[in-house]
């Protein structure tokens, strides 16, 4: 043996020196990572690297392993094809989940007025107060809300009857696409009118006369409608929500009552995407009362080798189980990461605050090229429906919304914290401002003792000598602040807030007024 060392020395210093040359035989032994794996090669080389390619590529995934010919050349072991599989359904369920953001939050919402508030198709559900609306993504307290659904497979065509006067809203499918506004903002603006929904492939009843409605083709089985009265007295903009009709076309010649209910203060509810296997159950719920969208069958098929089936059966087995419940983990935290920290390359912050725009994606998904995808998820992850109205930019016409979840050292908001925001004199509001605080976890209105989410122009905040005015966000009152001038935060939780201007003037759009950024007192 002592005699045969030198010949086996010398035959691996020879295979050593043809690999780093690349003309070993033994080439395809070699490991490398994912980025030493050529590429832009001749036809010629592009045919040998099926004999030379390496047989272990380390990737994010692991260490991938193939039989002869390696990489290029060679087929996945069978231990490499099982770990294949499950990255591939791991990914197909991050992006399923990203995919599917609005679809379950509105689907939570249909649970909620079907199941919990007991309302039925067309019934019109009131939201009168903050205890009301504390399962709304990213509520406005100050306002009333008047929501309805209806399955349209078994309504039929539906009629929705707009009364005259100050109202506005909008009708949204379940991906929460604005597909019509109503009201001021709409065809009948404050004239009232009428407006014909009709689900996908529901042809327009014969003999309906085109010019007496407003026809609505909803791309979705069942449709859901934002009602806003706009009257400042809370007993008027009551009895307006109650002129509003919904009811079967085929039923126009002696429409039932419209039920209206209102959502009581101590009813605990939430609208807001489950955690982890909780959101695929919600998911595959609604899926199955809905149609697919062809834009969206790819996006299904993502979801088939992970037991989704359509009107069948949810029962992922053990590994399917292990998959999902990781993806929602990852796919929500990625869903956060949009939200909150914005990748997008044209997001418009105010001037060089940290107060970005909110609505990131069009009322309608559009973009020249495709449909925004991920600008959807990261909107409808914490905040809810969408309309034409909500785009206008147009100083003194509707509302214009700013979101701001870091101080102005970009740091992440915290409930431990104690910060301040200062409003300069002149806000930038024809009617009024309003500042909202939401907890992260909900993206509801945050939770405290006194049901004070929000202050604004309208709630008795108190000036500085300057005219300004500072507000404080604290987990405890800070000494000597006005109670009116704080909102109480919650140690343990993060928070964000909304800044809303309603009736946004000149100074707004031109960014001429100095709004501050939300600053850590140190």
């Amino acid at each position: 043996m002592k005699k045969n060392i030198p010949k086996i020395a010398f035959a691996i210093a020879i295979a050593a020196m043809l690999a780093v040359c690349g003309t070993s035989a033994f080439a395809g032994n070699s490991t490398v990572t994912a980025a030493q794996i050529k590429d832009d090669m001749t036809v010629k080389a592009f045919r040998d690297y099926g004999q030379t390619s390496p047989t272990q590529v380390k990737t994010h995934i692991g260490d991938l392993h193939f039989t002869e010919g390696g990489f290029a050349g060679g087929f996945p072991t069978l231990e490499t094809v099982t770990k294949l599989k499950d990255e591939l359904d791991f990914q197909r369920a991050t992006q399923a989940y990203i995919w599917a953001i609005p679809l379950v939050s509105y689907g939570e919402w249909l649970v909620a007025h079907e199941e919990t508030f007991k309302a039925k198709d067309g019934d019109i559900v009131q939201y009168k107060t903050p205890q009301a609306k504390q399962g709304i993504l990213t509520a406005n307290v100050t306002t009333p809300y008047a929501i309805s659904f209806a399955d349209l497979t078994r309504t039929g065509a539906l009629v929705f009857d707009v009364p005259a006067g100050s109202s506005a809203g909008i009708i949204n499918d379940m991906w929460q696409r604005g597909i019509a506004d109503f009201g001021v903002s709409g065809p009948d603006g404050d004239k009232g009118g009428k407006f014909l929904v009709l689900a996908p492939g529901m042809e327009v009843p014969e003999g309906v006369d085109e010019k007496q409605y407003h026809i609505v083709k909803n791309p979705t089985n069942v449709v859901f409608f934002g009602i806003r009265a706009l009257q400042a007295d809370a007993a008027e903009a009551d009895a307006m929500i109650k002129k509003f009709k919904i009811y079967s076309y085929s039923q126009r010649s002696n429409p039932e009552e419209n039920k209206f209910i209102e959502v009581g203060n101590d009813l605990a509810w939430g609208q807001w995407q489950p955690h982890g296997m909780g959101y695929w159950k919600a998911l595959k719920k609604i899926l199955d009362r809905e149609n697919i969208n062809n834009r969206d069958r790819f996006m299904v098929a993502m979801l088939d080798s992970l037991g989704f089936h359509k009107g069948k059966d949810f029962n992922p087995d053990e590994r399917q189980q292990k998959i999902l419940k990781e993806a929602a983990v990852v796919g929500e935290a990625m869903v956060k990461g949009l939200s909150f920290d914005s990748p997008f390359y044209d997001i418009k912050t105010y001037g060089e605050t940290h107060w970005d725009q909110l609505l990131v994606a069009a009322f309608d998904d559009r973009a020249e090229h495709f449909d925004q995808l991920f600008r959807r998820s990261a909107l409808t992850y914490e905040a809810v429906s969408r309309g034409k109205a909500y785009y206008i930019e147009k100083p003194g016409l509707g509302q214009q919304y700013r979101s701001s979840y870091k101080d102005s050292d970009g740091q992440f908001l915290l409930g431990s914290k104690h910060y301040t925001l200062t409003m300069p004199v002149n806000p930038p509001a024809k009617t009024f401002w309003s500042v909202v605080v939401y907890d992260v976890n909900t993206r509801t209105p945050i939770l405290n003792p006194d049901w004070r989410s929000a202050v604004s122009s309208r709630t008795g905040v108190i000036a500085d000598k300057d005219g300004s005015v500072t507000i404080h966000f604290s987990s405890e009152l800070p000494a000597g602040v006005n109670k009116n001038n704080w909102i109480k935060t919650n140690k343990g939780e993060s928070w964000f807030a909304y800044l809303r201007f309603y009736g946004p003037t000149k100074t707004y759009f031109d960014e001429s007024y100095p709004l501050q950024d939300i600053k850590l007192v140190k």
